[in-house]
């Protein structure tokens, strides 16, 4: 049985405004409360709700306030490139201490609708990292009929370009991972389409990664159309765990009852045998 830790995120995206968003963090955590209090091994699976900007302090306050023994966290969605300053509308990293401990770096929506590069998203690791948070980077490919190889390398590639524009920004690889860093694979052309990547192609590039990087510990975390149908596949049995650390997910997350499914399956895969 792996010892690794599971970790669960449930990206809310700009879905629901924060009125409903507590709402949906109170049904979450009460569905949970419980079985993450029986498991009585929190370390095993660590459970994050990432809301909208304006959810976040609401959320993170509900959690705290209410459902403390669940131990769930809040993950912002995203953080600036710029530091605290005449930034009108930016969220620097460094404003999240306190209310956040994670923040997704380069989700591949931002990438697209907002044309981060490498650098950019390689600035911002640098800047989470400075605020002493953990960063979640993003890594997708948008190649629906490429083989595994040729998969692998292109993430690769792009895990390297926002670590050498990390390090230009002045955080070493050594600085990323002593954060926490966790990597989501999340393939472009399975999102919101109802049909994943197979475990092979995310377990490969799980393997592709730890290996470029030289860090067999590395989490690495699968997301694209991830639902409570299948969570289960994605950890394998309790006794024989898959290479993947966890899920990024998105429109099943915005169901109280579908991501507490996600939720205990991936229990299932943390607890000891």
């Amino acid at each position: 049985m792996s010892s690794r830790q599971i970790t669960i995120i449930a990206n809310w995206k700009a879905n629901l405004p924060p009125s409903e968003e507590v709402a949906l963090a109170k049904e979450i955590a009460a569905g949970l409360e419980g079985a993450l209090q029986a498991s009585g091994s929190p370390s095993r699976l660590r459970v994050l709700l990432a809301p909208s900007a304006l959810g976040l302090v609401p959320v993170a306050s509900l959690l705290r306030r209410e459902y403390p023994q669940a131990g769930i966290e809040v993950a912002a969605q995203d953080s600036s490139l710029s530091s605290a300053g005449a930034f009108t509308g930016e969220i620097p990293a460094d404003h999240l201490v306190g209310i956040a401990p994670a923040v997704i770096v380069g989700h591949s929506e931002r990438r697209r609708d907002h044309g981060e590069s490498g650098e950019v998203v390689g600035g911002k690791l640098a800047r989470v990292v400075a605020a002493g948070l953990a960063p979640v980077l993003c890594l997708g490919d948008n190649l629906p009929e490429a083989g595994i190889a040729t998969r692998v390398a292109f993430v690769q590639a792009q895990c390297a370009a926002a670590f050498d524009a990390a390090e230009r920004a002045g955080s070493s690889a050594a600085q990323l991972f002593a954060a926490g860093l966790v990597i989501a694979y999340e393939p472009v052309w399975a999102i919101g389409t109802g049909t994943p990547a197979s475990v092979e192609i995310a377990e490969a590039i799980a393997v592709g990664l730890r290996s470029t990087l030289h860090r067999e510990d590395l989490p690495v975390l699968y997301g694209g159309s991830v639902d409570a149908a299948t969570a289960a596949t994605w950890f394998g049995a309790p006794t024989k765990r898959t290479g993947l650390d966890g899920l990024l997910v998105g429109g099943a997350s915005l169901h109280a009852d579908r991501f507490v499914a996600i939720v205990r399956a991936a229990l299932a895969a943390a607890e000891p045998a």
